[in-house]
């Protein structure tokens, strides 16, 4: 289905406008069998609703909403880190990376945003996930070719690959 969800930081589409497509998306990914990539940025309750009934696979993309992990972690979802989780000041961030269970943790650049700290302020781009991933596992005290293997099975077994 590719990202989907609600965005209610930069507001630039009436919130019961987003509900309403955000949840005929869902209707249709459950329809046909997909997995959805959710981007959610200040709209946790209403993300949480709406994936109440959705029962395909859940993607938290560019994961930055610490009080959306618990009902990841209930559901099954996979949660998805990108560079802002190399910040200095993510610590919530890397916590939360320590929670998502081995088989459910996925890495990502959000490309060309949130390029990690030791490229920071250049557009990100898919060389620079060994940053992320490097941070991952240094939290998860993990050795990052063992992290970076399991995420890419996690990948595949995400989108069908």
């Amino acid at each position: 289905m590719g990202e989907t969800g609600l965005d209610y930081v930069r507001d630039r589409a009436p919130r019961e406008a987003q509900r309403r497509l955000f949840e005929a998306e869902l209707e249709l990914a459950g329809e046909l069998g997909k997995p959805v990539v959710i981007h959610t940025r200040g709209a946790d309750a209403d993300t949480i609703a709406a994936l109440s009934s959705f029962r395909g696979t859940v993607v938290l993309h560019c994961f930055s909403a610490p009080a959306l992990l618990s009902p990841a972690l209930e559901r099954g979802w996979y949660v998805s880190f990108a560079g802002n989780v190399t910040y200095p000041t993510a610590s919530e961030l890397r916590e939360a990376a320590v929670r998502v269970p081995p088989d459910r943790l996925l890495a990502e650049t959000d490309s060309p945003y949130l390029a990690p700290q030791p490229v920071r302020g250049r557009p990100n781009e898919p060389a620079y996930l060994v940053h992320t991933l490097a941070t991952l596992a240094e939290a998860r005290g993990e050795e990052a070719a063992e992290l970076a293997a399991r995420i890419d099975r996690n990948a595949a077994a995400a989108f069908g690959l």
